[in-house]
């Protein structure tokens, strides 16, 4: 192999250990930017089981629920009935017998209005199945984003974030003994001469 030869491999290589270093570097980037959106902000994300709030989100869509002091109607709130999770709008706050209830309903549901919801006594409320009567202590949040069909991959990612995270140190790990490794012959080959 002449001089011009081992320019070019080296030449090819280091843009290859560049390209690798780019992507870790990047993936890295993204996992503690997330991190930091997650834990730091107390964003949460959820991915949509049914399709209860269609068209606004349908199933497998994922959506970003961040806790509020205050919520107002209209509001997209994520919350839990009987353990199930929910995410419904906001119609009406309502307080009865010094309890704060927030009625709650989805876009696609019924076929009530949601004028005629607010106009329904709260017996009639107690007997409709399709209105959540939701207290502060069961909503976790409003829904501050959503990203259409990107459920099923963010739940991926946290289901596997020890995994993903072990991958992506291997690649570097990988990348960096590989590049130790031709540092050191072309020491050697420079010692040699």
């Amino acid at each position: 192999m002449n001089y011009s030869d081992e320019i070019l491999e080296n030449k090819a290589f280091n843009f290859f250990k560049h390209l690798m270093y780019n992507i870790v570097l990047a993936i890295c980037i993204i996992l503690v930017v997330c991190l930091v959106l997650v834990y730091g902000f107390k964003f949460k994300p959820y991915e949509v089981l049914s399709n209860s709030m269609f068209p606004v989100f349908k199933a497998g869509d994922m959506i970003v629920v961040k806790a509020q002091k205050e919520y107002v109607e209209g509001d997209i709130l994520k919350f839990n009935n009987s353990g199930l999770p929910v995410t419904h709008r906001l119609l009406e706050i309502r307080e009865v017998d010094g309890i704060t209830y927030y009625l709650c309903h989805g876009d696609s549901v019924s076929d009530l209005t949601q004028e005629e919801i607010k106009n329904m006594t709260w017996e009639e409320i107690k007997d409709d199945g399709t209105i959540q009567r939701v207290q502060l202590n069961n909503i976790e949040g409003k829904v501050v984003a959503s990203f259409n069909n990107w459920g099923s991959y963010f739940n991926f990612i946290g289901d596997h974030k020890l995994l993903i995270i072990a991958i992506i140190v291997s690649i570097w790990c990988v990348s960096a003994t590989a590049q130790n490794e031709i540092d050191m012959k072309k020491n050697r080959r420079l010692f040699d001469n």
